[in-house]
């Protein structure tokens, strides 16, 4: 099942879509500095954590006690959990990209998005009567120009995983330092921030609105029926957290590892493949006994699976200022088309140390 908020989308983009200096060769990165366009980043060091939506004990019937007002989730692409190790460091920037630092990459480089060379990115059109036709694509909607307000410290939107490789590639060029989309695993690591919990913060749904930019009683207001889609929403409008669209990176109360916007604001962009049946299939051979204690060791889905004859599906993390809290969840995955883009989609990216 498609996680409720991105549900009936547009085909070409199918579903709703988690700090240092230059790196010298000759001595460590100084902690808590910036790079050349102020990007701040986090240290992340190895580790072990159970990645997936872990619905033992009956965690799933909890979720949805514990999420009354939203629509119920099946955790069909974040389930079955399991143990996954990293054994690598890497330091994860620690808001998504700015419009800013976009702009820095595009006025170096004269780089176009594939939504102003392609038609557009996916828009907001709030007047149409049928919620699923609010969003269409159009080419007045890019990363210059969403639809709504965005200062320099808002993450930049409506850039495909395309655009996303090329500022990577770009960055990489600048500086002694290897810039990449993280994977899929490193992200949801870096989520969670040594929690188990559904939320970095915890397991309160209504917390969310200290920690991250969800769908609540300000985007209601502005649009209404938006949130009430999927959430039967009893907030009022100067409730929730009270950014109508994206809203300034690093806003919001960050995890326990200081990074900013995991949840919500924007579906950040990973290098893997997108593959609905990952989790199912690394426990296919595996007997039910040992199942909880079976281990990936740095995985990263880079190979096609037969969805991949129709285009270069990859995964998206974390959720947006669309969704309702229960689908920005440590565990939320989604997948759009490389070369598609959204006004709800954006990306950060890791450093490699």
């Amino acid at each position: 099942m498609i996680p409720p908020c991105i549900k009936r989308l547009p085909a070409a983009l199918a579903l709703w879509v988690g700090l240092s200096l230059v790196i010298q060769a000759d001595e460590p990165t100084p902690p808590n500095q910036t790079n050349s366009i102020g990007m701040q980043f986090i240290a992340i060091e190895p580790g072990e954590y159970r990645r997936g939506f872990d619905k033992s004990n009956q965690r799933d019937r909890k979720f949805a006690l514990a999420h009354s007002y939203s629509n119920s989730q099946e955790f069909r692409f974040d389930s079955p959990s399991h143990l996954v190790v990293l054994t690598k460091p890497f330091e994860l920037q620690k808001t998504e990209v700015t419009v800013a630092q976009f702009r820095s990459f595009v006025e170096a480089t004269g780089y176009q998005t594939d939504a102003e060379t392609n038609g557009g990115a996916l828009g907001c059109v709030p007047e149409a009567e049928n919620y699923v036709d609010r969003f269409r694509k159009s080419p007045d909607v890019t990363w210059r120009t969403p639809g709504f307000e965005q200062s320099d410290d808002h993450p930049v939107v409506a850039v495909s995983w395309n655009d996303a490789m090329k500022f990577c590639e770009w960055l990489s060029d600048q500086e002694t330092a290897t810039y990449r989309l993280p994977t899929e695993a490193e992200w949801e690591y870096a989520c969670r921030a040594g929690q188990s919990t559904w939320y970095s913060w915890g397991g309160d749904p209504d917390d969310a609105y200290m920690h991250a930019n969800v769908a609540d009683g300000a985007l209601e207001a502005a649009q209404p029926n938006t949130t009430r889609y999927q959430r039967a929403i009893k907030l009022e409008a100067n409730d929730g957290d009270g950014a109508v669209f994206t809203a300034r990176t690093a806003r919001f109360q960050p995890n326990p590892w200081g990074l900013h916007d995991m949840h919500g604001n924007v579906w950040e962009w990973c290098q893997d493949r997108w593959s609905a049946d990952l989790y199912r299939n690394y426990l296919d051979d595996v007997p039910w006994p040992e199942r909880s204690k079976f281990t990936v060791t740095d995985p990263v889905k880079l190979d096609e699976t037969p969805q991949h004859a129709y285009g270069d599906w990859r995964s998206m993390r974390g959720g947006a200022w669309t969704c309702a809290p229960a689908s920005v969840r440590c565990s939320i995955r989604t997948f759009a088309e490389a070369g598609d883009a959204a006004i709800y989609t954006g990306f950060r990216v890791v450093r490699e140390r």
